[in-house]
């Protein structure tokens, strides 16, 4: 699984809408608001469990009233730091009383869109959900599926029919359950780490600490010499800090057919985190350094 370390979900919908109703569904609780009835600039958080990992994951409640002016706010440099900080985009809105595409949906949609092309580039791996909801108090609508889709992928969106329960024809969850298939597929990084999260100090690689804005601020040569004292490591070498330490010579061998492999893995780290904060690229190596760890050891 690809894992995005953006930490934040942007949640979005008109004044009044069913935003609020569908992070209820999905938190538990619903998030507080004023007396207006707006939630905007809020955050809630998502308590996620998974076979794989769990984090709590803070999502950021925006209620767009208009479109135009919400992407030229989005659009200054900036915020482009905040945007960097969202994996995930929720946009909910109710469907027009004949079920088709509305001008106003897909003006948000192509709005986001923007955005996130702006600061995160053409190649950026959000999570970006539409969620569509039946008018109050029409629950048998006939939504124009096909149109639906066809217009949310034009702009990077997955059509979500909140009000689909059970699988559909070819095997997938739908309504609420698709949606939180869909956020859990992203392995979210809890903001709130635990204190025995592992980090680099905890590896022990002082050395890897050493970063600059270009990447990680140090050449192939001295990222090799890194890679063998994991190996060492791995096989079970007494000192895991020593980068004077020789490799044992019995597992010489699989180690160095293992280089081009954990090599090829941590450039390409190192390629990713190219734009990051020093923060963000120094979780990015943790994390990768971790994967390394667990293969080697066969967990």
């Amino acid at each position: 699984m690809d894992i995005k370390h953006s930490r934040r979900i942007l949640a979005v919908g008109a004044l009044g809408g069913p935003i609020l109703e569908i992070i209820k569904d999905l938190t538990g609780s619903t998030p507080p608001v004023d007396d207006s009835g707006s939630a905007a600039g809020s955050v809630h958080e998502w308590a996620v469990n998974t076979a794989y990992y769990s984090a709590n994951v803070p999502i950021w409640i925006d209620e767009i009233v208009d479109a135009a002016g919400w992407k030229g706010e989005f659009l200054k440099p900036e915020a482009k730091e905040v945007v960097e900080a969202i994996g995930a985009y929720v946009y909910a809105f109710r469907l027009p009383a004949d079920g088709g595409v509305s001008k106003e949906a897909e003006t948000v949609m192509e709005s986001i869109q923007a955005v996130i092309e702006e600061h995160a580039g053409y190649a950026a791996d959000n999570v970006t959900l539409a969620i569509a909801m039946p008018p109050l108090g029409k629950h048998n609508l006939e939504i124009k599926h096909d149109d639906w889709e066809d217009v949310c992928i034009q702009y990077g969106f997955e059509f979500i029919n909140y009000s689909a329960e059970g699988i559909n024809e070819h095997g997938e969850k739908q309504g609420l359950e698709r949606l939180k298939e869909a956020l859990e597929a992203n392995e979210w990084m809890d903001a709130d780490a635990d204190a025995d999260d592992l980090e680099l100090d905890d590896l022990g690689f002082d050395a890897i600490d050493d970063f600059d804005g270009s990447g990680f601020g140090r050449d192939e040569a001295e990222w090799t010499a890194e890679i063998f004292v994991m190996k060492a490591a791995l096989a079970g070498a007494e000192d895991f800090e020593s980068e004077a330490e020789p490799l044992p010579s019995a597992n010489e061998e699989s180690q160095v057919e293992d280089l081009d492999k954990m090599m090829g893995k941590l450039l390409s780290v190192k390629e990713q985190s190219a734009d990051m904060s020093e923060a963000q690229r120094k979780r990015l190596a943790a994390q990768a350094i971790r994967e390394l760890f667990k293969e080697g050891s066969g967990g």
